[in-house]
């Protein structure tokens, strides 16, 4: 039928064809209930974990299943038994940069960042301000006063701009 959309392939199947070509960059949420992540990363809207099978630092126990990613990573040399269920995870990638992402899946504060850099969203209000104009140039013995003005005056070289 023209114009149904195709449904996007299961997370799990892009997982495995990406870490297959190499590592695997995982896009997630880690603020979500069932997310296992060291906790300094709990509240940020994003978290992008590399895993991979021939890791500098190796994931002896890394598990990419039906539930989602499990495995010990590294943070800062310590390391951490994370588990990332598939519901956390909105988009994969692979070494090339390529890869897949779910909308559906990706947490409001990302989607509202991409809309706004996409330009489809106006621009935040800004508080209004007196704008700024470019004068003519000024003769420079127009510019240096004759004698200091008088206490209340304004300069004549000096112009308001509203």
């Amino acid at each position: 039928m023209a114009g149904e959309e195709k449904p996007l392939p299961p997370k799990l199947d892009v997982a495995r064809y990406l870490l297959a070509q190499g590592s695997l960059f995982v896009h997630l949420d880690p603020r979500m209930d069932t997310v296992a992540v060291p906790h300094w990363y709990r509240a940020e809207p994003q978290l992008v974990l590399q895993i991979g099978y021939d890791m500098p630092v190796p994931i002896r126990d890394l598990e990419v299943g039906a539930d989602g990613v499990y495995g010990t990573l590294s943070f800062n040399r310590t390391p951490f038994t994370c588990q990332i269920p598939w519901e956390a995870v909105f988009a994969l990638a692979g070494d090339d940069g390529r890869g897949m992402v779910w909308p559906d899946s990706m947490p409001q504060e990302i989607t509202e960042e991409i809309e706004r850099e996409a330009g489809r969203e106006p621009p935040p209000v800004v508080e209004e301000r007196p704008s700024l104009r470019v004068l003519p140039a000024v003769e420079k013995s127009e510019a240096t006063p004759s004698s200091p003005p008088k206490p209340g005056e304004r300069p004549s070289y000096l112009k308001v701009v509203k």
